[in-house]
């Protein structure tokens, strides 16, 4: 029997979510063709391969095991991310987040050992670092990766951005790194400063309306599929009225009805816009509005797609 193999919290961060259509693939293939690479690990620990270990363990599938040799974990976290961010697209969230990490962990890397050289501060060690040198991490790593030393400090402050979401809205983090909801670099550096209330929000425009929309597409496509099931037979339903007749079905009224309707929510929007400097507003009343117009929003998509 294989040794349990164990995660730790920090290196496990490093394991950018999949969605749930890449799981479903991952999953097909290792049941079809069987773990084709190794689960490598340190000390026990998983570095690459959380996802197939897991796998592979509920559905008892044979694997392999590769173990490294690292001097301690900040290493073993530098090499995770130099490996990763090589299967991800230039710009891509996964990207910027690895590249911003790795930065991390080298910084802390170049610092321990300029401890064991004599500097015993951060302040010391910067006193130290002759003055052109002062970023000579993010410039080393510009260099290895081709690309300025700003850009790679940029991808720490959207790293650190990306990290603060997943204590705030796990949701939003799992959907930006895992490609389902997209921002720019500059909307994600932006987010770091933002109020708890004012990342649900946007959770909620992003995340939320999307499952909402694919839970709605599932209900019309079922209902689809039953309509098509029933043979022309069952679609033919007597009723019968006694002496007076039924009227005949309008199909417009409904819809009549509500091209009526709207004009006067408009006129509610506008009337509000006019009389109202909503940035004044509380933070309760601009939530509570701003959650409607959501669900408004949704339900003119919806309305808009059955048209």
């Amino acid at each position: 029997m294989k040794e349990l193999l164990h995660t730790d919290p920090e290196l496990i961060r490093l394991s950018i979510p999949f969605s749930q259509e890449e799981m479903s693939k991952l999953e097909s293939s290792l049941m079809e063709n069987g773990c084709l690479e190794p689960i490598i690990i340190w000390n026990g620990v998983i570095l690459d391969g959380h996802k197939r270990y897991k796998i592979c363990v509920d559905e008892n599938i044979e694997y392999e095991i590769e173990d490294m040799e690292f001097q301690n974990s900040i290493e073993a976290a530098i090499w995770i991310c130099s490996k990763r961010v090589k299967q991800y697209s230039k710009r891509s969230a996964p990207y910027l987040y690895l590249i911003g990490k790795w930065y991390d962990y080298q910084k802390r890397y170049n610092f321990e050992n300029r401890k064991k050289n004599g500097y015993q501060s951060s302040t010391d060690m910067n006193t130290n670092v002759p003055k052109g040198n002062r970023r000579v991490t993010s410039l080393a790593m510009g260099v290895e990766l081709g690309m300025n030393h700003s850009t790679v400090e940029k991808y720490n402050k959207v790293a650190e951005s990306i990290e603060r979401l997943d204590t705030i809205e796990p949701a939003l983090y799992n959907a930006i790194l895992s490609g389902e909801v997209e921002f720019s670099q500059n909307e994600l550096i932006r987010m770091l400063s933002m109020d708890n209330k004012t990342i649900s929000r946007i959770r909620h425009r992003y995340v939320d309306r999307k499952d909402i929309k694919m839970r709605s597409y599932g209900v019309r496509k079922r209902k689809h599929f039953k309509n098509d099931d029933l043979d022309e037979s069952d679609k033919k339903i007597t009723i019968n009225t006694g002496i007076k007749e039924m009227p005949a079905y309008d199909p417009d009224m409904a819809i009549r009805g509500l091209t009526l309707t709207i004009p006067m929510w408009i006129a509610a929007i506008e009337r509000a816009q006019h009389q109202t400097d909503m940035t004044m507003a509380t933070e309760n009343a601009k939530l509570q509005l701003g959650e409607m117009l959501i669900k408004l929003e949704d339900k003119i998509q919806e309305a808009l797609e059955d048209l």
